[in-house]
């Protein structure tokens, strides 16, 4: 009976094993040879080895530096908002299922339009930004918030108003599961409302905030319509992450195998980022 459900089992599971094959197995194997291949020239449809490797090893501590801090920037403040907003939102008042809908707004939005609407934010002629300051008297001048110095800065803001409502729908949905009894008996033992957070609320969130965390962090990790749309990776390399660089070296260089070798950066780096995720919230849920 055992060998019959496990076979009966495993059938099941064929269909979804080889939707995994042909639509992830195969093409990050497909990248992995790339990588190793030359593109190019004389070497062209011959393994290079290392060589893909070092053709852009210039530009990797500080193309990976940006790509971590773009990254990092606009998970943390998108999570610590989505989950501010998630615990605004569950008090009970009149609008209430008004601002919900208005927080989803800019998930709804596609990101190529997400960018340009920012452009227009951040323009330094005739921008709402620059415009907005300049009539409060907090400057002089306009501000051209897209130069070298600041363009990371304006596509990470650009980013986390992106990402901000992905977490907190996760959050308010997930606040909604927690028992009120637990509130409750909170409150006639005297917890304070921190209490409540820290010893409550956070420890029933630490499956979604996981699941929120990795999920936000690869998207952005691997975004490329916001920053293509507002600077292109510019000026010069301010905000040249790795996706910009597999699509300056797939199309403006026309070496898929430069391309192919930072599409491989990319995944042991996501891969190393993702372990030590889930590492840190395996160790917090076992000493709890």
């Amino acid at each position: 009976m055992n060998k019959v459900m496990r076979r009966a089992t495993l059938y099941s599971l064929l269909p979804l094993i080889i939707v995994i094959i042909l639509i992830y197995l195969i093409p990050v194997l497909n990248v992995i040879m790339n990588a190793f291949t030359g593109f190019t020239g004389s070497s062209a449809g011959k393994f290079v080895g290392l060589a893909n490797l070092a053709k852009i090893q210039a530009e990797i501590p500080k193309t990976t530096l940006t790509t971590l801090i773009w990254t990092i920037g606009s998970v943390v403040p998108a999570i610590i908002l989505g989950l501010i907003l998630a615990l605004l939102l569950q008090q009970d008042f009149r609008l209430k299922r008004f601002f919900v809908a208005m927080n989803l707004v800019p998930y709804s939005i596609p990101l190529i339009i997400v960018a340009s609407f920012w452009l227009f934010v951040f323009n330094q002629n005739f921008g709402i930004l620059n415009g907005l300051l300049l009539a409060l008297g907090i400057i002089s001048k306009p501000i051209t918030f897209l130069n070298y110095s600041n363009a990371l800065t304006s596509v990470i803001i650009a980013r986390i108003w992106r990402a901000t409502p992905f977490a907190f729908i996760n959050f308010y949905a997930a606040l909604t599961t927690i028992p009120t009894d637990l509130y409750e008996a909170a409150s006639v033992d005297g917890a304070t409302p921190s209490q409540k957070f820290w010893y409550i609320t956070l420890p029933n969130l630490r499956s979604v905030l996981s699941t929120t965390l990795i999920v936000l962090t690869v998207w952005t990790f691997l975004v490329f319509d916001i920053i293509y749309g507002m600077t292109g990776g510019g000026p010069v390399d301010a905000t040249r992450i790795i996706s910009i660089q597999i699509y300056k070296e797939l199309f403006h260089m026309k070496d898929l195998g430069t391309a192919s070798m930072w599409s491989l950066i990319a995944i042991v780096i996501l891969t190393i980022i993702t372990i030590i995720y889930w590492a840190l919230f395996e160790r917090k849920g076992a000493t709890r």
